[in-house]
């Protein structure tokens, strides 16, 4: 096992990024994963990469999706031994798009509002090649393998489409019809895994979990709230260890969502860790994430207009450290990445200007859960930076030494 920082670079187009790791000190950057070549969709962004706890899998969410799902961003699993990259978006699906039989049938048509055609539609199925409906609407899919699969239709030229489950039973049809009306898709971020389970934030509002290749999905906390402002889950974390979740719910003109919360792994037990309607100086608030000891919590946050890192002692609630940024940035153009294996830096990224001039930094965190500012340290600059985490992964050898294992 190494200890590496795992980082996303966009293209110049921002249709794509590529996965490298890098040495903590920022040397030796090497390539190890990007969607190109991939025969469904060569491309895709990649957001929130995190690695399992066990290094042998990093997580990540991407608008990339070889399997079709009414999602905007979907979450994927890479199998660091492997090589090999697998979509997890919470939902009906089968896996693998090349999986292979026992197969259905599966046909309908595609309409308008008013029940007539939409002759030409273009119509995806999981695991299978992309058809066009045909003048009447019709189309068709054989040779579809077992399971619970998302089937999409699109209104020909245009983004607006349905999305449906199909359950495929081999030697069995499956018919159905689907009217393209909407334009929204869900989003599945900043995927965790914990203990079997795979935490996710939806469409920011919503902190839920499901188990791999599971249609089955549990609400965990929702941010909920009254007045002007628009409820948020902001980020949150998971304790590798106890399993305690942090969840950043703070909205200005929302008197009851107020700022950093405590709960178990199931979201119940929850507590205020820092009440932000206490202080009005507190002007938002968003990635927060556990130390690896579990004694202090690291806050990206807004304070009297200006935009801080701080560390908190997770047993008392006080604050231990803190850095600010000029105030040309905000909590928009500055990004709270975690915490190093061992507790003693945070990384972090920022940018002005445009986002494709990000540097990404580590930041010295004191024996005491001090910062010096003086320490800070430049890994990355001038780079179109999607997302970064910093871990202990699955090295090169170790993975020579499974394969040798196993033969």
């Amino acid at each position: 096992m190494s200890e590496s920082i795992i980082f996303a670079l966009a293209d110049a187009d921002n249709n794509s990024a590529t996965l490298y790791t890098m040495h903590p000190d920022g040397s030796g950057a090497a390539e190890l994963f990007s969607f190109a070549g991939h025969p469904r969709d060569p491309t895709g962004l990649i957001w929130h990469p995190r690695l399992a706890a066990d290094g042998r899998s990093l997580y990540f969410s991407s608008d990339h999706a070889y399997l079709y799902t009414p999602a905007g961003r979907n979450i994927f699993c890479l199998d660091l031994e492997q090589k090999r990259c697998e979509q997890l978006t919470p939902g009906p699906h089968s896996g693998r798009w090349d999986q292979g039989g026992p197969y259905g049938t599966v046909k309908g048509r595609v309409l308008q509002e008013n029940g007539l055609p939409w002759a030409g539609g273009p119509v995806f199925l999981e695991g299978q090649d992309m058809r066009y409906a045909d003048a009447d609407g019709r189309f068709v899919f054989e040779r579809v393998p077992e399971g619970e699969r998302w089937l999409v239709a699109y209104r020909p030229g245009s983004t607006a489409f349905d999305a449906q489950m199909v359950p495929v039973v081999a030697g069995t049809t499956f018919e159905l019809e689907l009217a393209p009306r909407s334009d929204y898709r869900s989003n599945f971020e900043h995927p965790l895994f914990h203990q079997g389970r795979l935490y996710y934030r939806q469409d920011a509002l919503s902190l839920q979990w499901a188990r791999p290749k599971s249609t089955t999905v549990t609400e965990v906390y929702r941010a909920a709230g009254g007045g002007s402002g628009l409820p948020l889950v902001g980020g949150f974390d998971l304790a590798s260890h106890s399993g305690r979740l942090a969840i950043v719910d703070y909205v200005e003109g929302c008197p009851t969502n107020r700022g950093l919360y405590l709960a178990d792994l199931d979201g119940n037990n929850i507590s205020l860790f820092l009440d932000m309607k206490a202080d009005f100086n507190w002007c938002g608030a968003q990635e927060v994430f556990w130390s690896p000891d579990e004694r202090r919590l690291a806050l990206k946050a807004c304070y009297n207009w200006a935009t801080y890192l701080l560390v908190y002692d997770a047993a008392a609630a006080a604050p231990l450290g803190s850095i600010y940024f000029d105030p040309n940035y905000t909590i928009h153009n500055v990004a709270l990445h975690g915490w190093s294996p061992d507790g003693r830096w945070l990384l972090c990224s920022h940018w002005l200007g445009r986002p494709a001039a990000a540097v990404l930094s580590r930041v010295p965190v004191g024996a005491d859960g001090s910062i010096n500012p003086a320490g800070v340290q430049h890994l990355l600059q001038q780079v179109n930076l999607c997302g970064a985490t910093w871990g202990i992964m699955m090295s090169t050898s170790d993975v020579r030494q499974n394969k040798e294992e196993k033969r």
